[in-house]
């Protein structure tokens, strides 16, 4: 019998049905130029983003973090552009861009010393509209310093809250004390790591890919395990439930003789 608990963890690592490898984001960047933009590349990936990150700490240059923050906003929109293309408009008035290179800088230096709370609340602080934790998290993770053993700022999206208390049976919901519950995401997360000997952003990706099958619903995934139970299936694993889930959410079949083994 699976069970939601910290130990979830283990069995989302071990699954052969979820990677931790995500692709590089096709991002359209005619989409951007309308609005003025120029994006660095049509697509982007996490190692490209950390790249163009250390560069531009290095540099220390204004545009050079701004060019970033639309780099990592246009990896991250998925195809949204609502408002994104909002925060464009924002950021195009003087008030705003000086807002907007405030919380970038004083997030981005937060978060590479591994102040995880100070960089969460530079955005707190110097708020722009329309860009909730779900973007800016994905900010504090690139300027974060990916080498250290330390906790550190990690993605807090759609997918990955989701995805964590289907697996944990934990919940950090960011409508109460957002600041402490973004660190205590961050630091599980770490603690996580250190118990199965991978980075934190591995487990992150994997949470991500888990959202992703369940479309961000925990009551999916509820309702593939319990139809295992129903039948009689055992033993209801992680994987089988998971098996379960992606078969339901498939068009049904027009031929018979389907085989439904969850294995």
């Amino acid at each position: 019998m699976w069970r939601e608990s910290v130990h979830g963890i283990g069995d989302l690592m071990e699954s052969d049905l979820l990677s931790s490898d995500l692709p590089p984001a096709r991002v359209n960047t005619v989409q951007w130029a309308n609005k003025g933009l120029r994006i660095s590349s049509d697509h982007l990936g996490r190692d490209e983003l950390f790249r163009i990150a250390e560069d531009t700490r290095r540099s220390g240059d204004d545009q050079q973090l701004l060019q970033l923050f639309w780099d990592i906003l246009a990896w991250g929109v998925m195809g949204n552009f609502r408002n994104a293309g909002r925060i464009v408009d924002f950021a195009a008035t003087d008030d705003g861009r000086t807002r907007l290179l405030t919380a970038l800088r004083t997030a981005a230096d937060a978060s590479y010393g591994g102040k995880i709370e100070d960089a969460y609340r530079a955005f707190v602080d110097h708020k722009v509209p329309r860009l909730g934790p779900a973007f800016f998290s994905k900010v504090l993770f690139f300027t974060g310093d990916r080498t250290s053993n330390e906790p550190r700022c990690l993605i807090f999206d759609a997918r990955v809250e989701s995805a964590l208390p289907t697996v944990t049976g934990r919940h950090y919901p960011l409508t109460r004390k957002p600041v402490q519950m973004y660190a205590r995401y961050c630091r599980d997360m770490h603690e996580w790591s250190q118990q199965h000997g991978v980075s934190p952003e591995v487990i992150e990706a994997r949470l991500y890919t888990l959202g992703q099958a369940t479309g961000n619903s925990r009551r999916a995934w509820l309702s593939a395990e319990v139809s295992l139970y129903r039948e009689g299936r055992t033993p209801v694993t992680f994987d089988a439930i998971l098996t379960r889930l992606r078969r339901q959410q498939q068009p049904a079949p027009t031929s018979e003789g389907i085989d439904d083994d969850e294995g």
